[in-house]
């Protein structure tokens, strides 16, 4: 049985780098992505990005990190 089929192909996500809050991931078709983070942390991300990866390219679009959909309540609530 081949586990790599387990996991839909969108949630495959490999994490390059961290900058603060900002997050540098590849997507499983090749593509890379800066995913939220304040100014400071993308602009550090962007320097890192030119001095040793200079293949990845960014677009002027922003995205923020999704919330969670699922918020787990607590299962005892205090007295």
């Amino acid at each position: 049985m081949k586990l790599k089929n387990l996991i839909p192909l969108r949630y495959r996500t490999k994490l390059i780098r961290q900058f603060g809050e900002a997050k540098l991931v590849k997507l499983p078709n090749g593509q890379h992505e800066l995913i939220g983070g304040s100014d400071q942390d993308r602009t550090d991300a962007f320097e890192w990005v030119s001095l040793f990866a200079h293949e990845i390219v960014f677009t002027h679009y922003q995205r923020q990190e999704p919330a969670p959909k699922f918020i787990p309540f607590p299962r005892f609530q205090p007295v």
